[in-house]
């Protein structure tokens, strides 16, 4: 089959899955719509298709993402990368804190672990996950990418961490009880230990806080992406923990999605 054709079938799923099954861009693709996909193409292209049919994530069907320029395997082990946290990942990248040694809480696919660790220079990364099966990603992606400066450990929170930190960083599951019960079906498919944060969606942040400056180095930092409802009691935590120089950062819809604050 030519690529109009697939294009005719599921355009959007079409044209996203064909710049990862051919390695082009979109422009490449909309402009060889003629081009004649040999059988093994058909065949993944079919399947991603079919997959989508019963709300089944593009990024699982395709089985790679591409975060922060860095194409990484994806499935049903860890939560999805999403491009609203390359928003953190470039501030961080840019930002003149010190960032010698990291830590990344909930790493999953190590998306921001492998991001930052590839970016920083002299930086040492170490991503932690209570999940065996993430960690098997992570650990699969940082072969995948040939990152060196990057370290994957099992851990609970804090539980198995050892040393400090000049930067902790943490996605966690923040959706509440409520929210959750009414999700898109295809955010079914991601682990739920990746998305559910408690009742109030707040459990792991209140964890993360009490715990965190005991493994910061002074003046270090400590980094939250969250529920767009979440700034204001957030902010509260961390500064009844000491915490100072508290910023807000918005996303692309303008909803409040990421927190920094100064070890005080």
């Amino acid at each position: 089959m030519k690529i109009s054709d697939f294009l005719k079938i599921d355009y959007d799923t079409s044209l996203i899955a064909l710049t990862y099954i051919l390695g082009k861009s979109k422009s490449y693709v909309l402009m060889n719509q003629n081009l004649d996909l040999n059988s093994e193409q058909n065949q993944r292209l079919n399947d991603i298709i079919n997959k989508r049919k019963d709300s089944y994530p593009l990024q699982y069907a395709i089985g790679e993402w591409e975060f922060y320029n860095i194409k990484l395997k994806v499935d049903e082990r860890a939560l999805i990368p999403r491009f609203e946290t390359e928003i953190i990942v470039d501030y961080l990248i840019k930002s003149p804190i010190t960032k010698e040694k990291i830590l990344d809480i909930g790493t999953g696919t190590g998306a921001i672990a492998l991001a930052l660790a590839k970016n920083i220079k002299n930086t040492l990364v170490i991503g932690s996950d209570i999940e065996d099966k993430a960690l098997s990603l992570a650990c699969e992606n940082k072969v995948l990418t040939g990152i060196k400066n990057v370290d994957f450990i099992k851990s609970d929170l804090f539980a198995d961490i050892s040393g400090t930190y000049d930067l902790i960083v943490s996605n966690p599951p923040y959706i509440d009880k409520k929210d959750y019960e009414s999700l898109d079906k295809e955010l079914y498919y991601e682990p739920k230990s990746a998305l559910y944060g408690g009742e109030d969606g707040l459990d792991f942040y209140r964890k993360i806080i009490s715990e965190a400056s005991k493994y910061l180095n002074n003046q270090g930092h400590l980094v939250f992406e969250i529920g767009y409802n979440q700034k204001e009691i957030l902010n509260n935590l961390l500064s009844k923990q000491g915490f100072v120089n508290i910023q807000n950062i918005k996303d692309f819809n303008d909803f409040d999605r990421f927190i920094i604050a100064q070890k005080g």
